[in-house]
């Protein structure tokens, strides 16, 4: 068996992958069961040729996806793979919601949004978009907090050939990660709402910006447990000062791969970095880990790829 596991000096060499002319975005819709719409960006490279596709998933709230500078920066990380937004149950590319606490999110966001949906919708048009001219077949997933905790969800069921996940923790039951994250007088408030989620899996009533229903859905599930259902060659990277993932969680993502004998995991945790990739001194290093996460996709999608060759020992 072999492991991988990385700590990541600060001042690493950088390498970029070169980049792309773009072809104009083209959006779509989907409709779910119900009718309502997914809608959904694609973003290609310029040209005839045939390329890869990477989903990019944004973190938590309800802001469009390409509005995040971060999901701006991975896309310029991963230019030369087509990019794939999906948003989120009621939001449009166009919104522009302006609190941070979902306060002014749409009605239809609140009452609908969780994991389990974003993941639904995600799978449908991913499916939908299967045999395209331009698509070589190679599908990469991306994503930052929740959004990494989606994609962690999405890998085995689409079967990615890579995941690439950031800040997202995933060794330990998210609930019980949330709870890690906030301070000790307020834990038995937290404990009382995923109680009441718990009872009330359909309600709408908010709790820290989200409605029970996403609680219940959420707080039971460990990411590293959907992981290890999938052949992707992962990325898991961690800042060490990141207080909303906690890294205890995700190290212990790597523990459990150890445990189950599994390879397809590379662990990588800045020690100076926070939730957002920012250092001790407040600059923004985000850019610099996705230039390595490209080298470190580029070489994942040349070597010759078997489903987790630790599983044949």
């Amino acid at each position: 068996m072999t492991m991988f596991s990385h700590i990541l000096p600060l001042a690493l060499c950088l390498l970029a992958l070169p980049g792309a002319a773009m072809a104009a975005p083209e959006h779509g819709e989907a409709r779910r069961p119900d009718g309502s719409a997914i809608r959904w960006t694609l973003d290609r490279p310029d040209g005839d040729g045939k390329v890869g596709l990477i989903v990019l998933a944004q973190g938590s709230g309800c802001l469009p996806a390409m509005q995040s500078g971060a999901m701006r920066q991975a896309r310029a990380a991963f230019a030369n793979l087509a990019a794939l937004t999906v948003e989120k149950y009621g939001v449009a590319q166009d919104d522009a919601p302006s609190a941070l606490d979902n306060a002014d999110c749409p009605k239809a966001f609140r009452d609908n949004h969780t994991l389990s949906q974003r993941v639904a919708d995600y799978r449908q048009v991913v499916e939908s978009l299967r045999g395209a001219s331009w698509w070589n077949g190679v599908l990469v997933l991306f994503g930052g907090s929740e959004g990494g905790l989606a994609m962690a969800m999405l890998a085995a069921e689409v079967d990615a050939d890579a995941a690439i996940l950031v800040s997202t923790g995933g060794g330990v039951p998210f609930g019980q990660m949330v709870r890690g994250s906030i301070p000790e007088e307020g834990r038995p408030s937290a404990d009382a709402a995923f109680e009441k989620a718990r009872r009330n899996p359909e309600s709408s009533e908010l709790w820290a910006g989200h409605s029970l229903r996403f609680w219940a859905d959420a707080i039971d599930r460990r990411a590293a447990d959907d992981m290890l259902r999938a052949d992707a060659g992962f990325l898991l990277i961690q800042g060490g000062r990141d207080v909303s993932g906690a890294p205890d969680a995700a190290r212990a993502v790597n523990d459990l791969f150890a445990g189950a004998g599994r390879c397809n995991l590379t662990y990588w945790e800045f020690p100076g970095y926070d939730h957002g990739m920012n250092d001790r001194d407040g600059n923004e290093r985000l850019a610099d880990v996705l230039a390595q996460a490209g080298a470190w996709l580029a070489a994942q999608l040349s070597a010759d790829r078997e489903p987790d060759p630790c599983m044949r020992n």
